[in-house]
């Protein structure tokens, strides 16, 4: 007997989430300090994409997750989750740790419910707290623990597949920060730079505007103009793709439209995110705007440098009201100017590598992601045969008749 024809023949019990997991408060695993060094021993982590921020050398609050004892950390306002398996603290209390109660232990994956979580398709249309009185309603399939331990098993053998590729990528990436911060340190000193402030070579500088208040007035929203914002820039790569909310012609007139390949600075909340406009836009007073002055520097260039200081720059934020940075900090940032010449040959340089490490068109990034799909595919394939003995297209979130 297959593998499908086992699930289309096996019972299965279906129970609420909340019923079979567990929860944990993070309150007492948030780190203290945001001086994060590589050198560090602890991650720090976040249920997004961005997943570990940085390292510390904090000794204290540490959740001791480990391969037999893991954990799934969801965030309570995304719903985005992360499986981990290794010792960690987190950055803020906007999280979940879930485990699988002590009475299902012997009845229920962790492993098993972090698959079938991934075909829960509901997003939040509102901006709170979603695991109490939302998520942990959702129903979950419960089969056999050997048949769970099969379907693991299977699903398993995809994911390793892309984390493996994924490591690899990662460790391209630090070798691509390494070339980086080296090619910009100007140790050589057959290299001559002067050191200028951003003010000094800037053609337009300054902080974005969104003068009206109440900042949620839904005539400022709605329109056809992209409205940027520091969540935009911390998921978007070199050039920022994708927006999340829009300004009607109202909201326009209380802002500024930036031209596009504008650099975009974020100073509060995600500190020292760095991206350039794909296209023109607007941005509250959180995102610091710069368009290079020609006769002096290429604003692609100052976009990489930013991006080799950026640990510096969140740090000196770091103790500050809210860890935000200022206009002031980045006007008198000094930067090595290089010739125009040379300019053009580091970004072209970085073009390169950045390509390599995030174009989704090629190489390990087009891997990863024709992986991560293939995944996809059998996880709903399998979990949805499950949750309702056939095929369907659709992902079961709710109890069946």
């Amino acid at each position: 007997m297959n593998i499908l024809e086992e699930i289309h023949n096996c019972p299965v019990e279906w129970k609420e989430l909340g019923e079979v997991v567990d929860y944990e408060q993070p309150t007492k695993y948030i780190v203290s300090s945001k001086s994060y060094a590589d050198s560090y021993e602890i991650p720090v982590l976040t249920a997004g994409q961005s997943f570990i921020l940085g390292y510390t050398n904090e000794k204290d609050g540490i959740y001791h997750a480990s391969k037999n004892n893991p954990v799934i950390i969801f965030d309570d306002f995304t719903t985005s989750k992360q499986w981990v398996d290794f010792k960690f603290k987190v950055k803020s209390s906007a999280m979940k740790m879930l485990t699988i109660k002590d009475e299902f232990k012997n009845e229920v994956l962790l492993r098993y419910v972090w698959h079938y979580l991934g075909t829960i398709t509901y997003k939040p249309d509102q901006h709170g707290r979603q695991w109490i009185g939302t998520y942990s309603k959702f129903l979950v399939p419960i089969p056999p623990l050997k048949l769970q331990e099969k379907i693991v098993q299977i699903l398993d053998k995809f994911t390793d597949y892309v984390t493996e590729l994924t490591s690899e990528l990662t460790s391209r990436k630090k070798q691509y920060s390494f070339y980086r911060d080296k090619l910009l340190s100007f140790e050589d000193e057959i290299y001559q730079v002067e050191w200028k402030s951003l003010s000094e070579i800037a053609k337009d500088f300054g902080r974005g505007k969104s003068k009206h208040r109440p900042r949620n007035d839904a005539r400022l929203y709605g329109g056809d103009i992209p409205f940027i914002q520091t969540g935009d820039i911390r998921e978007a790569g070199k050039w920022i793709e994708n927006y999340s909310q829009t300004y009607s012609a109202f909201g326009l007139q209380q802002s500024k439209q930036w031209e596009k390949g504008t650099l975009c600075i974020t100073i509060a909340a995600n500190i020292a995110e760095t991206g350039l406009l794909g296209f023109d836009a607007c941005f509250p007073d959180s995102i610091i705007g710069f368009v290079a002055n020609p006769k002096f520097a290429i604003t692609e260039y100052v976009y990489y440098y930013l991006n080799s200081i950026k640990d510096y720059l969140a740090n000196k934020s770091y103790g500050s009201a809210q860890d935000n940075l200022n206009l002031s900090t980045f006007s008198s940032l000094k930067i090595p100017v290089p010739s125009l010449e040379i300019q053009s040959r580091i970004v072209q340089v970085l073009d390169n590598f950045d390509t390599v490490c995030n174009d989704l068109k090629i190489g390990l990034p087009k891997e990863i992601e024709l992986r991560q799909k293939q995944y996809e595919y059998f996880r709903d394939k399998l979990l949805t045969f499950v949750a309702e003995g056939e095929y369907t297209d659709s992902t079961v979130q709710t109890r069946p008749d």
